[in-house]
Order: structure tokens, then C-alpha cells, then sequence
């Protein structure tokens, strides 16, 4: 590719250099302009015979069919790897979750003596939003100044259920 290339470019510096002196040997006659036109042309075809010969070779559909094969690969990469960032950082978010349930309950645990269930809810900004705080036997602790001092979480976003 690359010595097609190199040949392009001395291809468009000889015919340019000839043509430079074709001019200065023609004499100032009607005949210039035609000659003058006429390097035109070949100008042309010269900065475009890659092109066409590219075209003539015949491989310009498979060509191009690779060249959208390799796009919908990329596309493919992307959305990928786009999927899997949303699925790390959903793992990452439930992982938090469960970290943080089971050391709420581990320390409800240690003041109480009842069998406690803890659910929470957290953003996407891994703010706890709710607390549910299943308690199956009563007790005199208060859980809910409990959280809030420890975890920093509003008393009103916890909330305490009796089951039973």
C-alpha cells in the first residue's frame, strides 16, 4: 500500500515537472491553449489513476463490505462494552447493599437479642434511601436513634416493623 502510494506521488511529481517544462519550451501560439488543456486532462487522470484503477481491479464491493463489516464490529465492541460498565456498576451497587445490610444487622444484633431482618434501599448515588428494620421480638432499644447516629441516616427514611 505504501509503495502504491510512493509511486502516486513520483508519478504526479514527474508528469508535473514535464509539464512545467513543456511550457516554458512552447512558444506563445494559438497551439498553447489546446496544449495547456491537454495537460489538464492528464493531470487529471494522473491524480485519479489510483481511483480507477482501483475500480478496475474489481475488489471495490468486497472492499467496501469489509469496510461495514469492521463498522458493525466496532458498534458491537461499544454497545459491549457499554453493557458491561451498566453491569459493573449494578454489581457494585448490589454488592454496597448487601455489605451494608449485613453490617447493620450484625450490629443491630449485638444490642439486641431478636432475630432481625434488614432491608435498604440506596440511589444511584450510593444514598441510603430507606431502612427496614424487621424486628420479630420487642425490645427497649431504640434502633432507630441507633442508625442514625451510627450510618447518619434521617430517622424518617427508617423504619421499624414488628413481625411475627
Amino acid at each position: 500500500m505504501i509503495n502504491v502510494f510512493k509511486d502516486w506521488i513520483n508519478m504526479i511529481l514527474g508528469v508535473g515537472i514535464i509539464f512545467t517544462i513543456i511550457r516554458i519550451i512552447i512558444p506563445n501560439t494559438s497551439l498553447k491553449k489546446y496544449i495547456n488543456s491537454l495537460m489538464g486532462i492528464v493531470t487529471i487522470i494522473v491524480v485519479l489513476s489510483p481511483i480507477i484503477n482501483y475500480i478496475k481491479i474489481g475488489n471495490f464491493s468486497e472492499d467496501f463490505s469489509k469496510i461495514l463489516e469492521n463498522l458493525k464490529i466496532e458498534n458491537e465492541i461499544y454497545v459491549a462494552k457499554a453493557n458491561y460498565e451498566d453491569i459493573q456498576k449494578d454489581n457494585l451497587k448490589s454488592n454496597f447493599k448487601s455489605k451494608m445490610q449485613t453490617d447493620i444487622k450484625e450490629n443491630l444484633n449485638k444490642n439486641i437479642n431478636s432475630e432481625v431482618e434488614v432491608n435498604i434501599d440506596i440511589s444511584d448515588e450510593y444514598n441510603i434511601e430507606n431502612v427496614k428494620i424487621t424486628i420479630y421480638e420487642n425490645t427497649p432499644f431504640d434502633i432507630k436513634s441507633y442508625l442514625s447516629n451510627r450510618y447518619s441516616i434521617e430517622k424518617e427514611k427508617i423504619q421499624i416493623i414488628k413481625g411475627g
